[in-house]
């Protein structure tokens, strides 16, 4: 009993997901191979019809007057055992987070997990039943709808970087308000808010450049490997504040602030050796070493009338014209 159970759970281990599909003979020589018992045909097809009464989803078709065996989960997996409530939980959040985040065959192959994990979740004997309902992940600026991909063009941009290859492609250059051609060595991804972008070098130049992946309008395979330039490091490239658009080097950041920003401060850093004095009128001096990015220019406009802006100067006198642009526009 107990062998001809190995038997058949290694039988089952041989048996590829649909469209693929295996033969009796071939599985007889996977199991030959692995040292095991040589069984015989008809005891493969006995084993075969009987774990076929007990898993609806192993099924076997007629191909060039051949049988072949598959594993039909399109839908949902075969797990063995049973997939359980924290993994099903783990899988369903997965698939709300990651829709923008793997390669589109990655995600297809995932789909038959995500529907098991989204029907045992949705049955009312689990612990999670409800857990869904009960967990919302929000964007910490203002919520925008993420710009629409061309599933084609996502689908060879990621193909590109899976295989380590260029690829043509056709891009909307926003300052030039024209389409123009380039051929792309890609390099990594950056997700940032509801915009993906792509982090590159164009034709033969070796200059990295941080394209928005919805701005292609057509992408086509080459078989022209990709290049990753020298030295070139994924996250010294977002430390060193590409990815928040540089404009400029290191600055030290002085601001006065209410208590209700240096509160705010206090619980999120904006860097870890920030300095915080308390003055006699209630406001706090400000004191940080930052990059000069666009990103920072917006998190401190958010923060509008609650901060002023002390050094640099060139900061204060950029913020200073342009609060005066729009005392302006409000005045007319």
């Amino acid at each position: 009993m107990a062998d001809s159970m190995f038997r058949q759970w290694k039988i089952l281990l041989t048996i590829p997901r649909f469209p693929q599909g295996i033969k009796i003979p071939e599985i007889i020589g996977k199991l030959q191979r692995q040292g095991i018992e040589l069984p015989t045909y008809r005891t493969i097809q006995r084993d075969l019809d009987g774990l076929a009464s007990v898993f609806p989803q192993l099924r076997n078709e007629k191909r060039d007057s051949a049988c072949y065996w598959y594993l039909d989960t399109e839908k949902t997996v075969m797990e063995i055992p049973q997939m359980e409530s924290p993994t099903a939980l783990a899988f369903y959040l997965a698939e709300q987070r990651l829709q923008n985040l793997l390669p589109p065959s990655a995600l297809q192959q995932l789909q038959p997990h995500f529907n098991t994990a989204t029907n045992l979740i949705n049955k009312h004997d689990t612990p999670y039943a409800n857990w869904r309902e009960k967990i919302r992940v929000l964007p910490q600026t203002q919520q925008l709808i993420p710009p629409d991909i061309d599933a084609s063009v996502l689908n060879t941009i990621y193909t590109a970087l899976l295989d380590n290859c260029r690829f043509e492609g056709k891009y909307f250059a926003r300052r030039d308000d024209q389409y123009k051609s380039y051929r792309v060595n890609p390099l990594a991804l950056v997700f940032r808010g509801t915009v993906t972008y792509l982090v590159c070098t164009l034709r033969d130049y070796s200059d990295i450049r941080l394209l928005s992946l919805h701005r292609f309008v057509e992408a086509t395979l080459t078989d022209t490997p990709r290049t990753v330039p020298a030295g070139f490091d994924l996250d010294a490239y977002i430390q060193d504040g590409h990815v928040d658009f540089l404009i400029g080097d290191n600055i030290e950041l002085e601001l006065l602030i209410d208590e209700e920003v240096a509160i705010h401060l206090r619980e999120s850093k904006l860097t870890e050796g920030q300095q915080m004095t308390l003055r006699d009128n209630g406001l706090s001096h400000f004191k940080a070493y930052v990059r000069d990015t666009g990103q920072l220019r917006w998190w401190l406009w958010g923060f509008a009338e609650q901060i002023e802006i002390l050094k640099p100067e060139t900061l204060r006198q950029e913020f200073k014209q342009k609060t005066a642009k729009m005392t302006r526009k409000y005045q007319e």
